[in-house]
């Protein structure tokens, strides 16, 4: 097997022609030149090539493709994936901003201006909650200095003119991790009133905020996304309707999809978007679909689709509504 060293562009191609894949000559394989210039060879191929080939490098071997996989289907999986990220960090945006305002909301009209500097307005019933409660307080309190440091307009303003911060203005430079730790923090009785403007359970509510803001930190980096895995599941008892989704089943009576993948974003979606927004992701998804479907031969937009958790009924998701 090859060792790491650099190679040139030319080099690659003549590497990935080694290894069975279609790559074009002439201006076919300068166009490709061109794309792995912009785009970055380890991006493009180490990140999408696993479904196209047909048996992995060994201590003595290379990895080799499947017959007939060409450079360009690699790179539809590519730009596929980047559409995805797109996508749904549109409405993962969405969400974080609704969490932010109704937490903001229900937060100080409880509480005041300067609620969040107390510890007294957390949940404080024991040594970890205490901790938990304190350490967000603290790094509230760095994120303030950061942004006055950067010279953030309103922030400075704030600070200058009042002496603070209301959580509602505060809550626009905070991110989806600290609105998760703001949401845990709470007291239970608080996030009852939170859940409900969701018409969930308080825990549950907490595993989708989670699950959200990891997979918003994939799509915000540009970390390949369409096949995520979480260690956490959705509680699909406390979805009304789920069985619409017609999910498959283990003997074991669990779900075989949608409770830990990307589908089981788009379900969280169903639940927290407006009708209207799940249309257009619904619609958003169906184009995505359709275009790598035409740009696919060896492997199926069926199979990144059944990565991804989403089966034939996946559009049933506007009937959670």
């Amino acid at each position: 097997m090859a060792e790491k060293t650099y190679k040139s562009y030319r080099q690659q191609l003549r590497i990935l022609r080694s290894r069975g894949m279609v790559v074009g000559k002439g201006v076919q394989g300068s166009r490709i030149m061109r794309i792995l210039e912009r785009e970055n060879y380890y991006n493009v191929i180490n990140g999408y090539k696993e479904l196209f080939l047909s048996s992995k490098a060994t201590a003595s071997t290379d990895e080799m493709y499947k017959a007939g996989t060409t450079f360009d289907e690699v790179y539809a999986l590519y730009n596929f994936d980047r559409e995805l990220r797109n996508i749904y960090l549109k409405y993962l945006l969405k969400i974080e901003n609704t969490f932010k305002s109704i937490i903001a909301h229900e937060f100080s009209a409880k509480y005041g201006h300067d609620n969040y500097l107390k510890t007294e307005n957390f949940n404080i019933s024991n040594e970890r909650t205490i901790a938990s409660a304190v350490k967000l307080i603290g790094d509230i309190q760095q994120e303030i200095a950061r942004q006055m440091n950067k010279h953030h307009q309103v922030v400075t303003h704030y600070m200058t003119k009042h002496g603070y911060i209301p959580l509602w203005v505060l809550v626009n430079v905070l991110t989806f991790g600290k609105i998760e730790n703001f949401y845990k923090c709470m007291k239970p009785a608080d996030k009852i009133v939170i859940a409900k403007q969701f018409k969930l359970h308080p825990d549950e509510l907490a595993k989708f905020m989670h699950m959200l803001a990891l997979a918003r930190n994939k799509c915000a980096h540009d970390e390949r996304f369409y096949d995520i895995k979480f260690r956490e599941r959705i509680h699909t008892k406390s979805i009304k309707n789920f069985s619409v989704l017609g999910i498959v089943r283990a003997l074991d009576g669990s779900y075989t999809y949608g409770t830990n993948d990307a589908y089981a974003i788009a379900i969280m979606f169903s639940l927290l978007l407006s009708k209207t927004d799940l249309k257009e992701f619904i619609s958003s998804m169906k184009t995505v679909f359709n275009k790598l479907e035409k740009q696919l031969h060896t492997i199926s937009a069926t199979d990144i689709m059944s990565i991804m958790g989403f089966d034939n009924n996946w559009t049933n998701l506007i009937l959670l509504v």
